[in-house]
């Protein structure tokens, strides 16, 4: 009979002192990897959010993640956790446009253009981390 794998660090045992929930987790590489994760969310970058063209849009806006608020100013650099940047890169929005309708062609007024954008462009002036750019430049090529 295969020993079962050991888990350090925390455990969770019923009454009986039967371990709970620890089914999946198969050995300490796992978590290790997490905290990397973690560690590499966790960083620090210069962002710079660009100004809008649009006189309504708000000079500023904030990002939530768990419950902790991050504000920041457009037209500013602002030092925010990775994590933070993950959410302003995936804050996109899709406008529509219809061209002109052709009287002799009626069905040509029936195409509806998306165009997708970031809700705030911005840019990362500085990242400690030589793995950030090609992250950043996965989320932002993803499909909105």
């Amino acid at each position: 009979m295969a020993k079962p794998p050991q888990v350090t660090g925390f455990s969770v045992a019923d009454e009986t002192g039967d371990v709970l929930g620890i089914d999946h987790i198969q050995a300490d590489h796992t978590l290790s990897k997490v905290l990397e994760q973690e560690k590499f969310m966790e960083e620090i970058l210069d962002v710079y959010v660009h100004s809008s063209s649009n006189e309504n849009d708000p000079p500023h806006g904030i990002v939530n993640c768990n419950g902790i608020n991050q504000p920041f100013f457009r037209g500013e650099v602002t030092p925010m956790r990775r994590k933070y940047v993950e959410i302003l890169a995936r804050m996109k929005e899709t406008k529509y446009s219809q061209p002109a309708q052709n009287m002799m062609n009626p069905e040509a007024g029936n195409v509806v253009i998306p165009r997708t954008m970031n809700v705030y462009p911005f840019q990362v002036n500085k990242d400690p981390n030589p793995l950030g750019p090609a992250w950043l430049q996965h989320i932002l090529l993803e499909a909105a």
